[in-house]
Protein backbone atom coordinates (compact mmCIF):
# COMPACT_ATOMS: atom_id res chain seq x y z
CA UNK A 1 0.00 0.00 0.00
CA UNK A 2 1.00 3.52 -1.12
CA UNK A 3 1.77 6.11 1.74
CA UNK A 4 -0.38 8.76 1.80
CA UNK A 5 1.55 10.89 4.36
CA UNK A 6 4.40 10.47 2.00
CA UNK A 7 2.71 11.22 -1.06
CA UNK A 8 1.25 14.58 -0.10
CA UNK A 9 4.30 15.76 1.18
CA UNK A 10 6.65 15.11 -1.43
CA UNK A 11 4.00 14.81 -4.76
CA UNK A 12 0.50 16.63 -3.41
CA UNK A 13 -0.38 16.80 -7.58
CA UNK A 14 -1.16 13.30 -7.49
CA UNK A 15 -3.48 13.33 -4.51
CA UNK A 16 -5.15 16.85 -4.77
CA UNK A 17 -8.25 15.18 -5.81
CA UNK A 18 -8.48 13.91 -2.47
CA UNK A 19 -7.36 16.87 -0.18
CA UNK A 20 -9.16 19.77 -2.39
CA UNK A 21 -8.79 22.20 0.26
CA UNK A 22 -5.05 22.35 -1.03
CA UNK A 23 -1.25 21.72 -0.59
CA UNK A 24 -0.90 22.90 3.17
CA UNK A 25 2.60 23.51 2.48
CA UNK A 26 1.50 27.20 0.05
CA UNK A 27 0.18 30.48 1.46
CA UNK A 28 -1.69 30.32 -1.30
CA UNK A 29 -4.15 27.13 -0.35
CA UNK A 30 -4.96 29.56 3.08
CA UNK A 31 -5.44 32.58 1.06
CA UNK A 32 -8.11 31.06 -1.12
CA UNK A 33 -9.46 29.38 1.65
CA UNK A 34 -10.43 32.76 3.72
CA UNK A 35 -11.81 33.91 0.82
CA UNK A 36 -14.05 30.70 0.48
CA UNK A 37 -14.95 31.15 4.67
CA UNK A 38 -15.51 34.84 4.01
CA UNK A 39 -19.02 33.83 1.79
CA UNK A 40 -20.19 31.56 5.06
CA UNK A 41 -22.40 32.77 7.46
CA UNK A 42 -21.88 30.56 11.47
CA UNK A 43 -23.71 31.36 14.71
CA UNK A 44 -21.17 32.80 15.81
CA UNK A 45 -22.90 34.84 18.57
CA UNK A 46 -24.15 31.48 19.64
CA UNK A 47 -21.74 29.73 19.75
CA UNK A 48 -19.40 32.44 21.52
CA UNK A 49 -21.28 32.63 24.53
CA UNK A 50 -21.68 29.15 25.12
CA UNK A 51 -17.89 28.41 24.49
CA UNK A 52 -17.83 31.53 27.20
CA UNK A 53 -19.60 29.68 29.42
CA UNK A 54 -17.57 26.37 29.45
CA UNK A 55 -14.38 27.64 29.93
CA UNK A 56 -15.83 29.46 32.44
CA UNK A 57 -16.63 26.01 34.25
CA UNK A 58 -12.96 25.26 32.90
CA UNK A 59 -11.57 28.23 34.69
CA UNK A 60 -9.92 29.56 31.74
CA UNK A 61 -7.57 32.01 31.17
CA UNK A 62 -8.00 35.87 29.93
CA UNK A 63 -5.81 34.71 26.45
CA UNK A 64 -8.47 32.28 26.23
CA UNK A 65 -11.44 34.42 26.63
CA UNK A 66 -9.91 36.63 24.11
CA UNK A 67 -9.60 34.07 21.35
CA UNK A 68 -13.16 33.34 22.58
CA UNK A 69 -14.54 36.88 21.82
CA UNK A 70 -12.59 37.14 18.47
CA UNK A 71 -14.83 34.32 17.34
CA UNK A 72 -17.73 36.49 17.36
CA UNK A 73 -16.22 38.47 14.83
CA UNK A 74 -17.00 37.72 10.72
CA UNK A 75 -13.15 38.38 10.28
CA UNK A 76 -12.06 35.55 12.82
CA UNK A 77 -10.76 31.84 11.56
CA UNK A 78 -9.81 28.62 13.08
CA UNK A 79 -7.73 26.06 13.29
CA UNK A 80 -8.77 22.93 14.45
CA UNK A 81 -7.84 19.47 16.00
CA UNK A 82 -9.45 16.48 17.58
CA UNK A 83 -8.85 13.67 19.81
CA UNK A 84 -10.25 11.53 22.47
CA UNK A 85 -9.98 12.55 25.98
CA UNK A 86 -7.41 10.22 27.29
CA UNK A 87 -6.22 9.53 30.94
CA UNK A 88 -4.11 12.40 31.86
CA UNK A 89 -4.05 13.74 27.92
CA UNK A 90 -2.95 10.33 26.74
CA UNK A 91 0.38 10.40 24.57
CA UNK A 92 2.63 12.48 23.42
CA UNK A 93 0.89 12.75 20.07
CA UNK A 94 -1.83 14.60 21.96
CA UNK A 95 0.07 17.17 22.88
CA UNK A 96 2.07 17.89 19.13
CA UNK A 97 -1.53 17.85 17.63
CA UNK A 98 -2.49 21.00 20.39
CA UNK A 99 0.73 22.42 19.61
CA UNK A 100 0.33 22.54 16.10
CA UNK A 101 -2.80 24.13 15.82
CA UNK A 102 -1.56 27.05 18.53
CA UNK A 103 1.42 27.16 16.17
CA UNK A 104 -0.26 27.83 12.90
CA UNK A 105 -3.20 29.64 14.51
CA UNK A 106 -0.32 32.13 15.48
CA UNK A 107 1.52 31.97 11.75
CA UNK A 108 -1.72 32.31 9.49
CA UNK A 109 -2.53 35.47 12.13
CA UNK A 110 0.33 36.91 10.94
CA UNK A 111 0.64 36.03 7.14
CA UNK A 112 -3.19 36.35 6.90
CA UNK A 113 -3.51 39.86 8.84
CA UNK A 114 -6.45 38.91 10.51
CA UNK A 115 -7.71 37.00 14.01
CA UNK A 116 -7.29 32.92 13.68
CA UNK A 117 -7.75 31.16 16.97
CA UNK A 118 -6.72 27.46 17.79
CA UNK A 119 -9.48 24.86 18.90
CA UNK A 120 -9.37 21.22 20.42
CA UNK A 121 -12.15 19.52 19.78
CA UNK A 122 -12.76 16.60 22.44
CA UNK A 123 -13.72 13.47 20.69
CA UNK A 124 -16.03 12.80 23.97
CA UNK A 125 -18.97 11.57 21.85
CA UNK A 126 -16.58 8.27 21.09
CA UNK A 127 -17.05 5.12 23.05
CA UNK A 128 -13.95 3.26 22.15
CA UNK A 129 -13.11 2.39 25.46
CA UNK A 130 -9.55 0.16 24.77
CA UNK A 131 -8.60 3.41 22.97
CA UNK A 132 -8.15 5.81 26.16
CA UNK A 133 -8.80 3.88 29.07
CA UNK A 134 -4.69 3.41 29.58
CA UNK A 135 -1.83 5.80 29.35
CA UNK A 136 2.01 4.96 29.90
CA UNK A 137 4.94 6.33 32.24
CA UNK A 138 8.62 5.04 32.67
CA UNK A 139 9.50 5.16 36.27
CA UNK A 140 13.25 5.71 38.09
CA UNK A 141 15.04 2.77 36.46
CA UNK A 142 13.03 3.49 32.55
CA UNK A 143 10.92 0.58 32.81
CA UNK A 144 7.42 1.14 31.36
CA UNK A 145 4.44 1.33 33.61
CA UNK A 146 0.92 1.77 33.09
CA UNK A 147 -2.06 4.14 34.48
CA UNK A 148 -5.51 2.94 33.48
CA UNK A 149 -8.92 3.41 34.29
CA UNK A 150 -11.20 0.87 35.92
CA UNK A 151 -13.96 -1.10 34.69
CA UNK A 152 -14.69 -1.61 30.60
CA UNK A 153 -16.77 1.56 29.67
CA UNK A 154 -20.36 -0.11 29.48
CA UNK A 155 -20.18 1.23 25.85
CA UNK A 156 -21.38 4.60 26.97
CA UNK A 157 -19.55 7.49 25.36
CA UNK A 158 -16.49 8.88 27.34
CA UNK A 159 -17.81 11.96 27.97
CA UNK A 160 -20.64 10.02 29.91
CA UNK A 161 -17.81 8.33 31.90
CA UNK A 162 -17.39 9.48 35.30
CA UNK A 163 -14.16 9.74 36.46
CA UNK A 164 -12.21 7.28 38.87
CA UNK A 165 -11.56 7.28 42.68
CA UNK A 166 -8.18 9.53 43.14
CA UNK A 167 -6.46 7.38 45.34
CA UNK A 168 -7.33 4.42 42.24
CA UNK A 169 -4.66 6.92 40.22
CA UNK A 170 -2.45 8.36 42.49
CA UNK A 171 -1.37 4.46 43.26
CA UNK A 172 -0.43 3.92 39.94
CA UNK A 173 1.69 7.34 39.94
CA UNK A 174 3.17 6.07 43.04
CA UNK A 175 6.40 4.72 41.24
CA UNK A 176 7.30 7.90 38.90
CA UNK A 177 10.61 8.95 39.12
CA UNK A 178 11.14 11.60 41.62
CA UNK A 179 11.61 14.18 39.25
CA UNK A 180 12.19 17.65 40.92
CA UNK A 181 8.61 18.55 39.53
CA UNK A 182 6.87 15.46 40.66
CA UNK A 183 4.94 16.70 43.96
CA UNK A 184 3.97 19.54 41.54
CA UNK A 185 2.19 17.67 38.87
CA UNK A 186 0.53 15.37 41.16
CA UNK A 187 -0.84 18.07 42.86
CA UNK A 188 -2.38 19.73 39.83
CA UNK A 189 -3.49 16.25 38.46
CA UNK A 190 -5.32 15.98 42.05
CA UNK A 191 -6.77 19.37 41.70
CA UNK A 192 -8.47 18.68 38.06
CA UNK A 193 -9.39 15.20 39.17
CA UNK A 194 -11.45 16.19 41.96
CA UNK A 195 -12.70 19.56 40.13
CA UNK A 196 -14.05 17.36 37.31
CA UNK A 197 -17.17 16.07 36.44
CA UNK A 198 -16.07 13.84 33.83
CA UNK A 199 -13.49 12.17 31.53
CA UNK A 200 -14.04 14.38 29.29
CA UNK A 201 -13.93 17.96 31.33
CA UNK A 202 -10.65 15.85 33.21
CA UNK A 203 -9.13 15.76 29.86
CA UNK A 204 -9.78 19.67 29.14
CA UNK A 205 -8.25 20.64 32.18
CA UNK A 206 -5.03 18.92 32.33
CA UNK A 207 -4.32 19.88 28.92
CA UNK A 208 -5.56 23.40 29.06
CA UNK A 209 -3.29 23.49 32.32
CA UNK A 210 -0.12 22.69 30.33
CA UNK A 211 -0.93 24.92 27.46
CA UNK A 212 -2.02 27.49 29.41
CA UNK A 213 0.09 30.59 28.11
CA UNK A 214 -1.57 30.28 24.46
CA UNK A 215 -5.39 30.50 25.05
CA UNK A 216 -6.42 27.47 23.46
CA UNK A 217 -10.17 27.02 23.13
CA UNK A 218 -11.63 23.47 23.53
CA UNK A 219 -14.49 22.24 22.35
CA UNK A 220 -17.20 19.69 23.90
CA UNK A 221 -19.90 18.34 21.47
CA UNK A 222 -21.81 16.60 24.04
CA UNK A 223 -23.23 19.98 25.81
CA UNK A 224 -26.56 20.31 25.72
CA UNK A 225 -26.04 23.73 24.11
CA UNK A 226 -23.75 22.73 21.32
CA UNK A 227 -26.30 19.62 20.52
CA UNK A 228 -29.09 22.36 19.87
CA UNK A 229 -26.28 24.21 17.52
CA UNK A 230 -25.30 21.41 15.11
CA UNK A 231 -29.32 20.05 15.58
CA UNK A 232 -29.92 21.29 11.91
CA UNK A 233 -26.78 19.26 10.56
CA UNK A 234 -28.23 15.85 12.05
CA UNK A 235 -31.16 16.26 10.36
CA UNK A 236 -29.73 17.25 7.09
CA UNK A 237 -27.53 14.14 7.14
CA UNK A 238 -31.07 11.85 8.18
CA UNK A 239 -32.58 13.37 5.02
CA UNK A 240 -29.66 12.83 2.72
CA UNK A 241 -27.54 9.33 3.68
CA UNK A 242 -28.42 7.51 0.53
CA UNK A 243 -26.30 10.33 -1.08
CA UNK A 244 -23.58 10.84 1.51
CA UNK A 245 -22.98 6.56 1.57
CA UNK A 246 -22.85 6.72 -2.35
CA UNK A 247 -20.18 10.26 -1.94
CA UNK A 248 -18.25 8.06 0.48
CA UNK A 249 -18.16 5.05 -1.63
CA UNK A 250 -17.25 6.60 -4.79
CA UNK A 251 -14.49 8.70 -3.48
CA UNK A 252 -12.86 5.54 -1.31
CA UNK A 253 -12.85 3.85 -4.48
CA UNK A 254 -11.03 6.46 -6.78
CA UNK A 255 -8.78 6.27 -3.47
CA UNK A 256 -8.51 2.55 -3.44
CA UNK A 257 -7.65 2.18 -7.30
CA UNK A 258 -4.54 4.53 -6.31
CA UNK A 259 -2.47 1.83 -4.30
CA UNK A 260 -3.53 3.27 -0.46
CA UNK A 261 -5.77 1.82 2.09
CA UNK A 262 -9.16 2.40 3.25
CA UNK A 263 -9.02 4.14 6.86
CA UNK A 264 -13.24 3.65 6.97
CA UNK A 265 -14.91 0.50 6.05
CA UNK A 266 -18.75 0.51 5.78
CA UNK A 267 -20.49 -2.42 7.05
CA UNK A 268 -23.82 -1.18 5.05
CA UNK A 269 -26.61 0.41 5.59
CA UNK A 270 -24.96 3.53 7.81
CA UNK A 271 -26.67 6.29 8.14
CA UNK A 272 -23.93 8.10 9.71
CA UNK A 273 -25.25 9.06 13.27
CA UNK A 274 -25.43 7.57 16.16
CA UNK A 275 -28.35 7.43 18.82
CA UNK A 276 -27.63 7.12 22.71
CA UNK A 277 -30.23 4.60 24.14
CA UNK A 278 -28.78 4.43 26.38
CA UNK A 279 -25.89 3.06 24.82
CA UNK A 280 -24.19 4.61 22.10
CA UNK A 281 -25.51 2.73 18.94
CA UNK A 282 -25.18 3.31 14.88
CA UNK A 283 -28.51 3.94 13.16
CA UNK A 284 -28.80 2.15 10.29
CA UNK A 285 -31.22 2.09 7.46
CA UNK A 286 -31.79 -1.12 5.10
CA UNK A 287 -34.90 -0.13 3.07
CA UNK A 288 -37.74 -1.18 5.74
CA UNK A 289 -36.93 1.63 8.46
CA UNK A 290 -34.29 2.91 10.73
CA UNK A 291 -32.55 0.95 13.51
CA UNK A 292 -30.41 1.02 15.93
CA UNK A 293 -27.31 -2.01 15.23
CA UNK A 294 -28.16 -4.82 17.76
CA UNK A 295 -31.43 -3.80 18.47
CA UNK A 296 -34.99 -4.72 16.63
CA UNK A 297 -36.77 -1.41 16.96
CA UNK A 298 -37.85 0.09 14.21
CA UNK A 299 -38.44 3.84 13.49
CA UNK A 300 -39.32 5.37 10.35
CA UNK A 301 -38.15 9.36 9.19
CA UNK A 302 -40.92 11.08 11.10
CA UNK A 303 -40.25 9.23 14.21
CA UNK A 304 -36.46 9.71 14.01
CA UNK A 305 -36.79 13.52 13.47
CA UNK A 306 -39.08 13.91 15.96
CA UNK A 307 -36.97 12.16 18.29
CA UNK A 308 -34.14 14.59 17.33
CA UNK A 309 -35.78 17.63 17.65
CA UNK A 310 -37.19 16.42 21.69
CA UNK A 311 -33.63 15.15 22.34
CA UNK A 312 -30.68 16.25 19.98
CA UNK A 313 -28.21 15.50 23.02
CA UNK A 314 -29.03 11.66 22.28
CA UNK A 315 -27.73 12.09 18.75
CA UNK A 316 -23.97 12.42 17.39
CA UNK A 317 -21.70 11.93 14.41
CA UNK A 318 -19.73 9.00 13.49
CA UNK A 319 -16.04 9.42 11.68
CA UNK A 320 -17.94 10.43 8.46
CA UNK A 321 -19.70 13.08 9.37
CA UNK A 322 -18.09 14.43 12.55
CA UNK A 323 -15.71 16.80 10.00
CA UNK A 324 -18.64 18.13 8.32
CA UNK A 325 -20.56 19.13 11.40
CA UNK A 326 -17.40 20.61 12.80
CA UNK A 327 -17.43 22.52 9.54
CA UNK A 328 -20.88 23.55 9.74
CA UNK A 329 -20.51 24.65 13.31
CA UNK A 330 -16.93 26.37 12.43
CA UNK A 331 -15.18 28.45 10.28
CA UNK A 332 -12.56 26.50 10.05
CA UNK A 333 -9.60 27.29 7.89
CA UNK A 334 -7.17 24.15 8.36
CA UNK A 335 -7.97 20.83 10.24
CA UNK A 336 -4.56 18.92 12.40
CA UNK A 337 -5.16 15.58 11.85
CA UNK A 338 -2.62 12.62 12.61
CA UNK A 339 -1.47 9.94 10.02
CA UNK A 340 -4.39 7.67 10.71
CA UNK A 341 -6.85 10.50 10.23
CA UNK A 342 -5.12 11.92 6.92
CA UNK A 343 -5.91 8.51 5.34
CA UNK A 344 -9.70 8.56 5.80
CA UNK A 345 -10.34 12.36 5.33
CA UNK A 346 -9.32 11.62 1.94
CA UNK A 347 -12.08 9.37 1.54
CA UNK A 348 -14.82 12.08 2.78
CA UNK A 349 -14.05 15.22 -0.08
CA UNK A 350 -17.09 14.42 -1.92
CA UNK A 351 -19.06 13.56 1.37
CA UNK A 352 -17.84 17.52 2.00
CA UNK A 353 -19.33 18.30 -1.76
CA UNK A 354 -23.07 16.55 -0.69
CA UNK A 355 -23.46 18.94 2.33
CA UNK A 356 -22.59 21.71 -0.05
CA UNK A 357 -18.96 22.74 1.64
CA UNK A 358 -15.52 22.77 0.44
CA UNK A 359 -13.13 20.67 2.69
CA UNK A 360 -10.86 22.30 4.94
CA UNK A 361 -6.71 22.42 4.13
CA UNK A 362 -5.34 18.94 6.13
CA UNK A 363 -2.32 20.12 7.78
CA UNK A 364 -0.10 17.35 8.98
CA UNK A 365 0.62 17.70 13.01
CA UNK A 366 3.72 17.88 14.12
CA UNK A 367 5.82 14.41 14.73
CA UNK A 368 8.90 14.55 17.14
CA UNK A 369 10.57 12.13 19.63
CA UNK A 370 11.96 13.64 23.00
CA UNK A 371 15.66 12.31 24.01
CA UNK A 372 16.68 12.93 27.68
CA UNK A 373 20.19 13.47 28.27
CA UNK A 374 21.06 9.61 28.96
CA UNK A 375 19.21 8.77 25.95
CA UNK A 376 21.55 10.78 23.65
CA UNK A 377 24.66 9.52 25.62
CA UNK A 378 23.86 6.25 25.33
CA UNK A 379 22.99 6.70 21.23
CA UNK A 380 26.61 8.46 21.17
CA UNK A 381 28.28 5.90 22.96
CA UNK A 382 27.05 2.83 21.33
CA UNK A 383 27.26 4.57 17.87
CA UNK A 384 23.86 4.17 17.57
CA UNK A 385 20.79 5.77 15.54
CA UNK A 386 17.48 6.19 16.06
CA UNK A 387 16.67 4.18 13.05
CA UNK A 388 18.26 1.09 14.96
CA UNK A 389 16.42 1.68 17.69
CA UNK A 390 13.25 1.65 15.92
CA UNK A 391 14.33 -1.78 14.23
CA UNK A 392 15.17 -3.12 17.67
CA UNK A 393 18.50 -3.73 19.92
CA UNK A 394 18.37 -7.56 20.05
CA UNK A 395 21.04 -7.87 17.41
CA UNK A 396 22.95 -4.89 18.83
CA UNK A 397 23.12 -6.31 22.83
CA UNK A 398 24.41 -9.71 21.43
CA UNK A 399 26.76 -7.90 19.42
CA UNK A 400 28.10 -6.03 22.60
CA UNK A 401 28.41 -9.18 24.96
CA UNK A 402 30.37 -10.75 21.87
CA UNK A 403 32.61 -8.09 22.06
CA UNK A 404 33.28 -8.47 25.45
CA UNK A 405 33.85 -12.44 24.80
CA UNK A 406 37.61 -12.16 25.65
CA UNK A 407 37.67 -15.73 26.42
CA UNK A 408 35.36 -17.37 23.57
CA UNK A 409 32.93 -19.10 25.35
CA UNK A 410 31.54 -20.75 22.07
CA UNK A 411 35.02 -21.58 20.71
CA UNK A 412 35.77 -23.54 23.96
CA UNK A 413 32.61 -25.44 24.17
CA UNK A 414 32.88 -25.90 20.73
CA UNK A 415 36.09 -28.05 20.54
CA UNK A 416 34.62 -29.93 24.03
CA UNK A 417 31.71 -30.93 22.03
CA UNK A 418 34.56 -32.49 19.43
CA UNK A 419 36.53 -34.20 22.42
CA UNK A 420 33.45 -35.79 23.27
CA UNK A 421 32.13 -36.55 19.58
CA UNK A 422 35.55 -38.34 19.27
CA UNK A 423 35.46 -39.96 22.69
CA UNK A 424 32.17 -42.13 22.00
CA UNK A 425 33.54 -42.47 18.28
CA UNK A 426 36.03 -44.69 20.34
CA UNK A 427 34.02 -46.11 22.23
CA UNK A 428 31.76 -48.03 19.16
CA UNK A 429 33.86 -51.21 19.25
CA UNK A 430 32.27 -51.51 22.70
CA UNK A 431 28.91 -51.96 20.98
CA UNK A 432 29.88 -56.12 20.12
CA UNK A 433 29.20 -56.93 23.98
CA UNK A 434 25.09 -56.53 23.24
CA UNK A 435 22.26 -55.14 20.97
CA UNK A 436 21.31 -52.70 23.50
CA UNK A 437 24.79 -50.83 23.95
CA UNK A 438 24.27 -49.05 20.12
CA UNK A 439 21.27 -47.09 22.17
CA UNK A 440 22.59 -46.57 25.34
CA UNK A 441 25.76 -45.12 23.97
CA UNK A 442 23.41 -42.93 21.73
CA UNK A 443 21.36 -41.68 24.44
CA UNK A 444 24.28 -41.05 27.06
CA UNK A 445 25.70 -38.84 24.22
CA UNK A 446 22.26 -36.58 23.87
CA UNK A 447 22.70 -36.61 27.40
CA UNK A 448 25.90 -35.39 27.74
CA UNK A 449 24.98 -33.02 25.05
CA UNK A 450 21.84 -31.67 27.01
CA UNK A 451 24.52 -30.73 29.23
CA UNK A 452 26.78 -29.24 27.32
CA UNK A 453 23.84 -26.84 25.85
CA UNK A 454 22.80 -26.16 29.43
CA UNK A 455 26.23 -25.05 30.32
CA UNK A 456 26.33 -22.77 27.22
CA UNK A 457 22.96 -21.03 28.40
CA UNK A 458 24.08 -20.55 31.90
CA UNK A 459 27.52 -18.89 30.90
CA UNK A 460 26.16 -16.53 28.58
CA UNK A 461 23.78 -15.78 31.49
CA UNK A 462 26.75 -15.36 33.79
CA UNK A 463 28.48 -12.90 30.77
CA UNK A 464 25.02 -11.00 30.41
CA UNK A 465 25.28 -10.36 34.05
CA UNK A 466 28.90 -9.09 33.87
CA UNK A 467 27.76 -6.95 31.51
CA UNK A 468 24.49 -6.01 32.65
CA UNK A 469 25.13 -2.02 33.14
CA UNK A 470 26.06 -2.22 29.34
CA UNK A 471 22.43 -4.16 28.52
CA UNK A 472 20.52 -2.24 30.76
CA UNK A 473 21.35 1.35 29.14
CA UNK A 474 20.30 -0.48 25.88
CA UNK A 475 17.11 -1.10 27.43
CA UNK A 476 16.59 1.61 29.15
CA UNK A 477 16.75 3.53 25.33
CA UNK A 478 14.14 1.05 24.00
CA UNK A 479 12.10 1.51 26.62
CA UNK A 480 12.11 5.72 26.19
CA UNK A 481 12.30 5.91 22.66
CA UNK A 482 10.50 2.95 21.34
CA UNK A 483 8.08 1.75 23.87
CA UNK A 484 6.70 -1.51 23.57
CA UNK A 485 8.24 -2.05 20.25
CA UNK A 486 6.18 1.14 18.80
CA UNK A 487 7.06 5.21 18.16
CA UNK A 488 7.71 6.88 21.78
CA UNK A 489 4.95 9.87 20.46
CA UNK A 490 2.50 7.09 20.29
CA UNK A 491 2.72 5.53 23.53
CA UNK A 492 4.80 7.86 26.78
CA UNK A 493 2.27 10.42 28.11
CA UNK A 494 4.35 13.80 27.87
CA UNK A 495 3.72 14.26 32.47
CA UNK A 496 6.15 12.13 32.59
CA UNK A 497 8.57 14.69 30.95
CA UNK A 498 7.27 17.35 32.98
CA UNK A 499 7.35 15.53 36.57
CA UNK A 500 11.49 15.76 34.88
CA UNK A 501 11.78 19.18 33.32
CA UNK A 502 8.85 20.90 34.22
CA UNK A 503 6.87 23.01 32.10
CA UNK A 504 9.45 24.29 30.46
CA UNK A 505 9.62 20.88 28.31
CA UNK A 506 6.22 22.66 26.64
CA UNK A 507 7.66 25.44 25.39
CA UNK A 508 10.95 23.62 24.15
CA UNK A 509 7.91 21.61 21.71
CA UNK A 510 6.54 24.94 21.08
CA UNK A 511 9.64 26.61 19.84
CA UNK A 512 10.21 24.17 16.93
CA UNK A 513 9.55 24.59 13.50
CA UNK A 514 6.05 23.53 11.70
CA UNK A 515 6.90 21.23 8.81
CA UNK A 516 3.65 20.44 7.93
CA UNK A 517 4.54 16.52 6.88
CA UNK A 518 4.81 14.65 9.35
CA UNK A 519 8.41 14.55 9.44
CA UNK A 520 9.75 13.42 12.85
CA UNK A 521 12.16 16.02 14.35
CA UNK A 522 14.17 15.60 17.24
CA UNK A 523 13.50 17.08 20.78
CA UNK A 524 16.77 17.75 22.84
CA UNK A 525 16.62 18.08 26.33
Amino acid sequence: MRDPMHTMATCFEQVALFFPGGDPKLQESFEQRAYYLDSRNYERERLADILKKYHEGLGANRETFLMIEELRHKETLAVLTGQQAGVLTGPLYTLFKAITVIRLAEEQRKKLGRPVVPIFWIAGEDHDWLEIHKTFFLNSEDKIISCSLPGDGGGRSVGHQPVPAWDTIEQQLFDLPEGEFKKYVLQHCRQFHEQAENLTQWFALTLQWLLKRWGLIFFDPMLPEFKQLAAPMYEQIIKIYVDVREALTQRTKAWVDLGFQAQIQPLGGEVNLFLAKPERRAILNQGQGFYLRGSDEMLDTDELNALLRKSPGMFSPNVVTRPVVQEFLFPTLAYVPGPGELNYWAQLGQVFSTFGFNMPILFPRFSGVILTPSWQKTLNREGLTLRDVYQGLEAHKERCLRDQDSLEIDNRLQCLRAAIEKGYKELEPLEKIHSNVHELLTRNEEKVGYQIEYLRKKLWQAQRKKYGSVLNRLQKLEAGIAPNKERQERVLNPLYFVVLYGEGFIERIAELPLTGDFQEQVILL
